[in-house]
């Protein structure tokens, strides 16, 4: 099974660092494309793993609780009585 790190790592191989002489593209070799695809992999993973959270979050209804603070204001707005025109 492919992982995202192999498919991270098989994108980077592909892209050019330089041209020979020839004009023949160069590409990386060796274990480089994989330690390039780790390197960025774990700059992304944060990132992912809080989508990841997010999306489940939304998936399953999961419900939001305000802030007591957010409330307290929102109901610091109503008035205590109807203005004459509503009684």
């Amino acid at each position: 099974m492919e992982t995202l790190l192999d498919r991270i790592a098989l994108a980077i191989g592909r892209v050019p660092i330089r041209q020979t002489e020839d004009g023949l593209n160069v590409y990386l070799g060796g274990a480089t494309p994989i330690e390039l695809a780790a390197a960025a992999l774990s700059e992304i993973r944060p990132e992912l793993d809080r989508l990841q959270k997010r999306l489940a979050e939304l998936e399953g209804d999961t419900v939001r609780i305000l802030p007591a603070k957010f409330v307290t204001d929102a109901m610091a707005q109503i008035p205590d009585s109807l203005p004459p025109d509503f009684s």
